[in-house]
């Protein structure tokens, strides 16, 4: 072989390496004209719904953040007017639970506590806030509000309510 002949096959050679290399088959829908367009709706779809859902995850954080803050507030303010209340004159005795007593007439009488507001004296009776004189049932009235105890008139007999 002549030295022109060997020249030809290296450039021969040279030249199938670079054609050799992988030919990229377009993928069906960019065959397919429809195709496509139908690929670019649905990417468009999809960035639609992902814009929406990025906003409705906003719109959720931004209300669950202001339910925060205004719970946090009323518990402050309600802490606040607590404080306001236990800083009265106000002597306030512990509230227990008590058997009822049952009388003559057939009411039952529950005491629940006893407090005194600036001097006057209030029990609470059946739920019910009383003061000297006042009238429960139409059958009892509140005698007198004392330490850990309460008479009441109930049909001319006197009861003893006991804290």
């Amino acid at each position: 072989m002549s030295l022109i002949q060997q020249a030809l096959e290296k450039t021969n050679r040279a030249q199938e390496t670079r054609t050799t290399t992988p030919v990229q088959t377009p993928k069906s829908w960019e065959r397919d004209l429809m195709g496509a367009a139908l690929e670019r709706e649905l990417i468009e779809a999809q960035k639609k719904y992902a814009r929406r859902r990025i906003f409705y995850w906003r719109v959720s954080a931004g209300v669950l953040l202001v339910c925060l803050v205004a719970g946090i507030s009323y518990l402050g303010v309600r802490q606040t007017q607590h404080v306001g209340k236990s800083s009265s004159s106000a002597v306030a005795a512990p509230v227990a639970s008590q058997a009822p007593v049952r009388i003559y007439s057939g009411n039952i009488y529950r005491l629940t506590g006893i407090t005194d507001l600036s001097g006057h004296a209030i029990a609470v009776i059946n739920g019910r806030l009383v003061g000297v004189g006042d009238a429960l049932d139409g059958k009892a009235v509140v005698r007198s509000i004392g330490k850990g105890e309460v008479r009441l008139d109930v049909q001319g007999k006197e009861l003893k309510l006991v804290l």
